[in-house]
């Protein structure tokens, strides 16, 4: 990784020299440049990790809840953009309170008020009476007019995994219930098998060209949440949910020949490109459904 030194955004891509090339207008990079500064200190027990981990911990929380500035590069939002309020974001940042609390346990009641934030926030994209999990909403948590607002690519592990470290039954239910199971029944391709990327609540057309693809972190995703739901509650249909994905991937996904996986297919299940890593596929999925096949 390497950071601007003022602002401390991170590059998405360096040339092999390490001059950089890309940066985000958001705060992903930086995320990860977290949980891996974290994990080093975790696993070599040297303070200066930890200290950087934390730096970037609240720099993110300062940009996500005060001044965004620095993820803008200094220029102001357009002047017809909407502020929004992602699913992602919330759902990124209770990951990363729980990566913080795995690093230091004594960090829960210092980030205690940014999960809840996040909790709160994650649960205004639960819209049309419970019906649909929608990508944007507004600030109000209303739904927002256009394709934008209609949008569908949820994720629910991070609310489960928040929810049952902290004895919370009522919000792990919601996770289960409105975002795994349903947007999975909407979700799952069944002429073709596997999830397409992103869905429109009006079953018109999306927007994104790439819509009807198959790619490897939605299929890995729905995995770790799947068996996360399974090891809480035991219900078999959800296992059975946890396998179905799971013949899909290692029947389309997997290079049976040199290993690894295809990160993107196209909506039959054909290799669309057949690169195994690149700027926006890493290691960091592979390392979380690991962890919950092995536990």
């Amino acid at each position: 990784f390497a950071k601007h030194p003022k602002t401390w955004k991170c590059y998405l891509a360096l040339t092999r020299d390490g001059r950089p090339i890309k940066m985000q207008r958001t705060i992903f990079s930086e995320c990860f440049y977290a949980m891996a500064f974290s994990e080093l200190a975790i696993s070599t027990g040297h303070d200066e990790y930890r200290v950087e981990a934390l730096s970037m911990m609240d720099k993110i929380i300062y940009w996500v809840r005060e001044d965004p500035t620095d993820l803008l590069f200094g220029y102001p939002p357009m002047a017809g953009e909407p502020e929004v309020n992602p699913l992602n974001v919330p759902m990124m940042i209770l990951c990363l309170v729980d990566q913080m609390e795995t690093m230091d346990t004594e960090l829960s009641e210092r980030y205690a008020e940014i999960a809840e934030w996040s909790v709160n926030q994650i649960r205004a994209h639960i819209q049309r009476n419970g019906t649909v999990i929608l990508e944007n909403v507004d600030q109000e948590g209303r739904e927002l007019p256009g394709s934008s607002g209609r949008v569908m690519v949820p994720a629910g592990w991070f609310l489960l995994n928040y929810a049952i470290k902290n004895g919370r039954p009522e919000l792990a239910d919601t996770a289960i219930n409105k975002f795994m199971i349903k947007p999975f029944e909407y979700g799952w391709d069944k002429e073709h098998g596997g999830l397409f990327y992103f869905l429109d609540a009006d079953g018109l057309s999306p927007v994104q060209l790439e819509w009807n693809m198959k790619l490897w972190w939605t299929h890995n995703e729905a995995m770790i949440a799947f068996l996360m739901a399974y090891q809480h509650t035991g219900r078999l249909e959800i296992l059975k949910k946890f396998e179905q994905v799971f013949d899909y991937v290692y029947a389309k996904h997997v290079d049976r020949k040199y290993g690894e996986w295809f990160g993107y297919l196209n909506r039959d299940g054909t290799v669309c490109m057949d690169f195994k890593g690149g700027p926006w596929k890493g290691i960091y999925y592979y390392h979380n459904m690991c962890h919950y096949i092995t536990a």
